[in-house]
């Protein structure tokens, strides 16, 4: 996949590449791998490694627990396992694409790599994280708190 202006106006506009410069975002790109996946197959599994993140391009998947109940439906184009990659934990829910689906994936050790060369750029994208997770937790008390 090239690296087009699109493509990096799309990167940017990503909560966990907010901040980002630009030279950051050309060495983040050049981690990734273009996989695609049809449809019912799973991208990651619960209990399994966090050992690379994915970019959601095209298509949709469903996030779902070890058992198979459906957490959240996301659509491109987001990021996926961004959190547990990082932490390096197991991953807490699978994700199966319900459509074909395309996507950026990043390794966990070349980017681990990157960030030890890049200071910056590793406190951005813990911040990034972070923040998306604190957003997440925050929907989650909403819903709980409608429910009650």
């Amino acid at each position: 996949m090239d690296y087009t202006p699109a493509l990096m106006g799309t990167l940017q506009k990503l909560p966990l590449f907010q901040d980002l410069s630009p030279s950051q975002l050309k060495l983040l790109f050049k981690l990734c791998s273009q996989e695609s996946y049809p449809v019912d197959e799973v991208l990651c599994r619960a209990g399994g490694d966090s050992d690379r993140m994915f970019i959601l391009l095209a298509g949709s998947v469903e996030v779902r627990t070890d058992t198979g109940k459906i957490l959240v439906r996301e659509t491109a184009v987001t990021t996926i396992g961004e959190a547990g990659m990082l932490t390096g934990e197991q991953r807490s829910a699978s994700v199966v694409a319900v459509v074909p689906v395309t996507t950026l994936a990043i390794q966990r050790r070349p980017l681990m790599r990157l960030m030890q060369q890049d200071a910056n750029l590793a406190i951005q994208l813990y911040r990034n994280v972070l923040l998306e997770v604190r957003q997440k937790m925050i929907a989650v008390d909403r819903r709980i708190e409608e429910m009650v």
